[in-house]
């Protein structure tokens, strides 16, 4: 099983949580964005800072992820995108598990609540865990050999509406 994408978004979130903390803040003019490669967009405040993780020690071929990242004063948004070799194969349940409970492992969270659905055709869980640090609303959704991934970080004891709004904005144009 490959299940990295919850490994890597994990130490996205990590990194989002300490620069909230400190770093500059976004002013929350909301826009679409759209991965530069086409296949999603998302709604986020600011522009979302892009980083790409390529891991080659496969021989089906390189696991690619991508992830983008903004901040608010409160808040961190990360929607990320992994894309396996098609040669690996990904049961649909067994790697939303895999990559939610990876998730879950790398924050230190717990799942308090999870929903599996269908988003935009396709088997997608949506999950919100909770740290000691901080609180997450994640949704990931499986197409072929792509986990799309929102994740919303927030310190409050209610998740604002700005987090739910953004989580729900997936779109996939051409998974």
């Amino acid at each position: 099983m490959f299940t990295r994408f919850g490994l890597k978004i994990g130490l996205t979130v990590a990194l989002a949580l300490a620069v909230t903390a400190a770093a500059q803040r976004t002013t929350g003019n909301w826009h679409t964005f759209t991965d530069a490669t086409g296949p999603f967009s998302f709604l986020v405040p600011g522009e979302p800072q892009h980083q790409t993780q390529k891991d080659e020690s496969h021989k089906e071929g390189p696991i690619v992820t991508d992830t983008y990242v903004a901040n608010t004063q409160t808040n961190a948004f990360i929607a990320g995108l992994t894309q396996y070799p098609p040669a690996v194969p990904l049961e649909d349940q067994q790697e939303l598990t895999a990559d939610r409970d990876n998730f879950d492992k790398e924050v230190k969270a717990t799942v308090v609540s999870e929903e599996r659905r269908q988003y935009g055709g396709f088997p997608a869980v949506e999950f919100k865990s909770k740290s000691e640090q901080a609180n997450f609303h994640v949704l990931m959704v499986k197409a072929d050999h792509r986990v799309y991934c929102t994740v919303a970080v927030y310190k409050t004891a209610e998740e604002p509406v700005e987090c739910v709004r953004f989580v729900s904005s997936l779109k996939l144009i051409n998974p």
